[in-house]
């Protein structure tokens, strides 16, 4: 029941005995969509990743403009070690490099914060919480060349050290092998400049279909197809249950949000379709959604996870 009481901060150690066993892939697991969003302020730069039909829109509103940009990217309100503290395992990151500083930067429309700090936070929840496992999605990258993504990536493991979990066979990514051998972070870097590097996980172990749609019936009828159909069983995989936002959207809603235009329709309908679902192989597994703290959907993610 979603109702059910939960140590969210420690929901992976407290999983039963029966569940230590299996695969992380066949655990239901709790994530956010666009994770650093929270960081957007609407004084930073336009970020790379707006259309350019976005950019060139806003682009004679100044200040104007971006704070429309900011109201239609932010998709979460709380800080990551707070998304962590209420349950959330699987972080969705977008890193850009900010030329002008100089900086890796977290971005979605507008600048966020530098990545390092947040990494920090990442492994100061992990030493105070032993058995959590987190995953980080880094699935987009923007203005980067291959010293930008070795920069990146000496950061992660300079971060992480010891933690780091490397590539491994889905049916040996088990808690209880993590656990023993003090692993907690699975890093997805979704870009060949990580190929030779064993302690990165390919985009080929991970899927995240994408309805990439603003429609609601449509992207409910994406995850029942994709539910009915299966998914491999020897890679993660992801369910968005995420509206975007066309251009036309922004446009005929300036004045709204994709807060109040797009998620409040959306996150409770897709939390109420996960509530009879069953996890594990061919079923639930990763789900992202934007401000997680709606409520009943880290409960009844957590709540698959029953014998």
């Amino acid at each position: 029941m979603a109702s059910a009481v939960y140590d969210y901060e420690n929901w992976m150690g407290s999983l039963p005995d029966s569940l230590h066993s299996l695969p992380l892939n066949h655990l239901a697991i709790p994530g956010s969509h666009d994770s650093a969003s929270y960081s957007l302020n609407a004084k930073n730069d336009i970020a790379p990743d707006t259309s350019p039909e976005i950019q060139a829109l806003i682009s004679v509103m100044g200040d104007c403009g971006k704070e429309i940009i900011y109201r239609w990217s932010l998709c979460q309100n709380i800080t990551i070690t707070q998304q962590l503290n209420h349950g959330i395992r699987y972080l969705d990151l977008r890193v850009c490099s900010h030329k002008k500083k100089k900086t890796l930067n977290f971005i979605h429309g507008l600048y966020g914060d530098e990545v390092k700090p947040v990494l920090n936070d990442i492994n100061q929840f992990l030493d105070k919480h032993r058995k959590e496992i987190v995953l980080l999605d880094f699935n987009h990258f923007y203005c980067m060349d291959q010293s930008d993504h070795t920069e990146l990536m000496d950061m992660i493991q300079d971060v992480f050290g010891s933690k780091l979990c490397p590539l491994l066979d889905m049916e040996s990514a088990t808690l209880e092998s993590l656990w023993e051998n003090q692993l907690q972070v699975i890093v997805f870097y979704q870009n060949d400049a990580a190929k030779d590097n064993h302690f990165f996980w390919p985009a080929t172990s991970i899927r995240s279909p994408w309805a990439n749609t603003s429609q609601l019936s449509n992207l409910m009828s994406f995850l029942e197809s994709n539910y009915k159909e299966g998914h491999p069983d020897d890679i993660f995989y992801v369910w968005q249950g995420v509206l975007t936002p066309t251009t036309e959207t922004v446009v005929m809603h300036f004045c709204s949000s994709l807060k109040d235009c797009l998620c409040n329709k959306v996150d409770p309908i897709f939390v109420s379709w996960l509530k009879d679902k069953r996890r594990g192989k061919n079923g639930i597994t990763i789900c992202n959604m934007d401000y997680v703290e709606t409520p009943d959907y880290i409960p009844t993610i957590l709540s698959l996870n029953k014998i």
